[in-house]
């Protein structure tokens, strides 16, 4: 099968060589099997301008945010350390890391190269265990060993600070444990906590603020090392992903693929991780492990973020298949389908639209743990019909879209199969 592949890459770019140094036009002919990677050269976006305009555009820019928004959430968990209230610095601390974490959810998209790398250097990782499942995600049970009995686990055993933490397993941090110490008091996302609780779990033991500290100075520092990665002024990942060169990539089909890839398997995470999942919609589900098990296994739930977790998700796969609506020039999933088959960037760009509208109620009034917890475990319950299922079907459809029309009208490979693990 792979080999299948790479000739189908290989004759891919020969085609379009082809076609830059002829010039061929479409000239009607009715009934041509054209394949859509050659109208993606006759639209004028071959792969170097789509891959710098994607590389240059679209990535840097919103790893530059992350970036930014995390070396503000240390800043945010510095200031709460050094003058600790229950009201004004506090808050301020949640107010950052929520906004960190609408970075964190839009660089989803683009979760490839050395945000992936099965290694110390898996970035993305790092930063959000999620999507990795039991092994990497952070538990209370992890969190609260490092705080409470140090010296039972590799991780922190004398002081906790950045440097120490940053050679600990990727479930002893990242954004998710941080949210345990400024949302919660005791590791029970299922009581309510009040803003005085945390401050005074928080203030009462001082291995306990110092690991908070570090989480967010650690958020901040690979933050900035993702960045700094894919920056030109820093190691240029983006020169190689732009060329199809280095040790990721083997030829810009397959930057081109890795791309789209991407944007596709995110909707499916979205889809079926984030939400059949979680609330027992999707085929493989039958019935739950046991009452409220499922609702553990949504996004966030100290801070109950999981639909805005999504709705900015989405945002995401809606800036990497428009582009920047403010650029003069731009070169797009798009364009690259309007060019093709217009009717399907219509039913793309209205899927987007409609499953956005609704994250957009839901981020606001929503709860997806309470939803999916109402039901107690029955699969097929009330709340779940009710609340989330509607959603779950809007991002079914985006899904299908994303992954089989899209990829069919440009080539590219399909997912690997979820049986296949990550």
């Amino acid at each position: 099968m792979n080999a299948i592949i790479q000739k189908s890459k290989i004759d891919r770019i020969l085609l379009g060589i082809t076609l830059l140094l002829i010039g061929v036009s479409c000239g009607g002919g009715g009934g041509s099997n054209m394949s859509g990677l050659a109208l993606l050269f006759q639209s004028g976006s071959g792969y170097t301008d789509f891959l710098k305009y994607s590389g240059e555009n679209l990535i840097i820019p919103t790893l530059q945010s992350l970036q930014d928004d995390s070396a503000a959430l240390a800043t945010a968990a510095n200031t709460y350390a050094g003058s600790p209230d229950a009201g004004t610095n506090l808050n301020a601390l949640r107010a950052a890391w929520i906004q960190a974490r609408i970075s964190l959810k839009k660089t989803e998209t683009f979760y490839f190269g050395p945000a992936s790398l099965p290694s110390s250097a898996s970035y993305y990782t790092k930063l959000d265990g999620f999507e990795k499942g039991s092994s990497t995600r952070p538990l209370w049970t992890n969190v609260n060993q490092v705080i409470t009995n140090p010296g039972s686990n590799p991780c922190a055993t004398g002081t906790i600070d950045t440097s120490a933490l940053s050679l600990c397993a990727f479930k002893y941090k990242g954004f998710e444990a941080l949210e345990m110490l400024i949302f919660d008091n005791d590791g029970d996302p299922t009581t309510s906590t009040s803003l005085s609780l945390i401050n005074t779990a928080n203030t009462g033991s001082t291995r306990r603020m110092a690991y908070l500290q570090a989480l967010a100075g650690l958020i901040s520092q690979d933050a900035t090392t993702l960045y700094t990665t894919w920056s030109p002024t820093g190691s240029n990942f983006v020169k190689s992903y732009i060329a199809g060169t280095g040790t990721y990539f083997r030829s810009p089909a397959e930057s081109f693929d890795t791309y789209m890839q991407s944007v596709g398997n995110l909707a499916v995470q979205m889809e079926e991780l984030k939400l059949g999942t979680p609330a027992c919609l999707s085929n493989s589900c039958t019935s739950l492990a046991s009452p409220s098990s499922n609702a553990f296994s949504t996004e966030t739930i100290y801070s109950r973020n999981a639909y805005a977790d999504l709705y900015y998700n989405l945002s995401g796969i809606e800036l990497a298949y428009l582009g920047n609506p403010a650029d003069a020039e731009i070169h797009s999933i798009s364009t690259l389908i309007q060019a093709q088959n217009p009717s399907l960037d219509t039913d793309i760009q209205n899927a987007i639209t409609a499953l956005k509208t609704s994250l957009n109620t839901k981020k606001s009034s929503g709860d997806l743990f309470a939803e999916i917890d109402a039901d107690g475990g029955a699969a097929g319950g009330t709340s779940v019909t009710n609340n989330v299922k509607p959603v779950w079907q809007l991002a079914t459809a985006l899904k299908t879209l994303l992954t089989v029309d899209v990829f069919s009208a440009l080539g590219v490979p399909n997912l690997p199969s979820a049986n296949d693990g990550d």
